[in-house]
């Protein structure tokens, strides 16, 4: 009897152990991992950075309970602080719950010692102790010297693509606008001065094929002279893309890629300056006195030949001090291809203020670099024409 009692009890008891072990396991596997604080703001460690005054902030690791920021608390040298409201937010790789003190509190001076309490959804309570050395509020000053010290020369050094971005487009400008003022030119007469000169229909032809050069060049330069450059680079950065998917969802062969934000800002300021440049080149190529051309002829050079060798030398030294000028004002314009993330000066003294908030400061810095780039390529500019005009007075 007492064996067969045995035999049955002992499973008996067996069974009960393990339903009571199934019934735990769902409150343990509830409660998991708890969050894990790792740092604040303000805090001991980054004593350096300023503190607001107006809120507290814990950053910490996401448990497998999210916080309830109405649940939680902060107090300050043991005393409960009034929280206005508390919000929780993700943060780089986890999350922070941010304490907005009421209007009427201001946090006391001298040494903190600030207790924070974590309550998650499922009751769980995450303290988190730590110390700060509050000088009190700051007086607000105009210019921030910590942040000029620490970020000075990563803002200087956009001070090289925005160099990078000048030279470029100012070659390609050059360009644009010799063709265009050769295609300015390239008119001769009018459609009524050809009829009533040669009264031939075939000749009518020729003169309008003739007169296509013109046509390009004045719509060209017509076209970005009239435009603002700002809405130049915005049509080149994000309606091109458009163009080139429009163009192939209908001719699977037209697959060309998109241009970078650099290639845009280039594209959009060469042409701009092409325009108004083209206009410089005209001027310069007619300031060429009519007796050079006269005198080419009649020693047997061709029209292309006497273009080349002698009206567009003389024409480049007359333009000289105008394309000067026009690169000078062409390193401050190329600040507007901050707006299509362009990493280049105004850019990055941008980023710096939306970082420190202190945007004063960073934009004087990049005023200074834009200040320093306009002196030192004046001076060259400045040395370059007595140059010129020295070599004129020896002529």
């Amino acid at each position: 009897m007492k064996h067969r009692f045995v035999s049955i009890g002992v499973p008996l008891l067996a069974a009960l152990l393990m339903v009571w072990a199934l019934a735990l396991a769902p409150a343990a596997s509830a409660a998991g991992t708890p969050p894990k604080p790792v740092g604040s703001v303000p805090s001991s460690v980054g004593q350096s950075v300023s503190w607001g005054q107006g809120s507290v902030t814990v950053l910490y690791y996401a448990g497998t309970s999210p916080v309830v920021p109405a649940a939680c608390e902060l107090s300050i040298n043991g005393d409960k602080v009034p929280v206005a409201q508390a919000t929780d937010s993700s943060y780089a790789n986890g999350r922070q719950l941010q304490f907005s003190f009421a209007a009427d509190y201001q946090p006391p001076k001298g040494n903190l010692k600030l207790h924070a309490v974590l309550v998650t959804k499922s009751g769980e309570h995450v303290t988190y102790d730590w110390t700060y050395n509050n000088p009190g509020a700051a007086k607000p000053e105009l210019l921030d010297w910590p942040t000029i010290r620490q970020f000075w020369w990563y803002i200087a050094k956009g001070g090289a693509l925005t160099v990078e971005l000048t030279v470029i487009s100012i070659c390609f400008a050059v360009v644009f606008a010799l063709f265009g003022a050769l295609g300015r030119l390239s008119r001769t007469m009018s459609f009524k001065e050809a009829w009533d000169k040669y009264r031939s229909w075939g000749f009518m032809a020729l003169h309008t094929l003739r007169m296509i050069p013109y046509w390009i060049a004045t719509f060209y330069t017509s076209l970005f002279r009239g435009t603002p450059l700002l809405l130049q680079i915005f049509v080149i950065y994000y309606a091109i893309p458009a163009i080139i998917d429009y163009m192939h969802a209908r001719y699977s062969w037209f697959n060309i890629p998109y241009p970078s934000a650099f290639v845009s800002g280039c594209a959009a300021l060469s042409l701009n300056y092409g325009a108004y440049l083209t206009e410089v080149f005209r001027a310069g190529i007619q300031a060429v006195p009519k007796g050079q051309t006269e005198a080419a002829w009649a020693l047997g050079l061709s029209g292309g030949q006497t273009q080349r060798r002698i009206v567009l030398p003389q024409a480049f030294k007359i333009v000289i001090p105008a394309v000067g000028n026009d690169f000078i004002a062409l390193i401050k314009d190329t600040s507007l291809v901050s707006t299509i993330t362009v990493n280049e000066l105004l850019h990055r003294a941008q980023l710096v203020g939306g970082r420190t908030l202190q945007f004063l400061s960073a934009l004087l810095v990049a005023a200074a670099v834009y200040w320093i780039l306009t002196i030192f390529f004046s001076f060259w500019q400045a040395r370059l024409e007595r140059r010129m005009e020295h070599d004129r007075a020896r002529a």
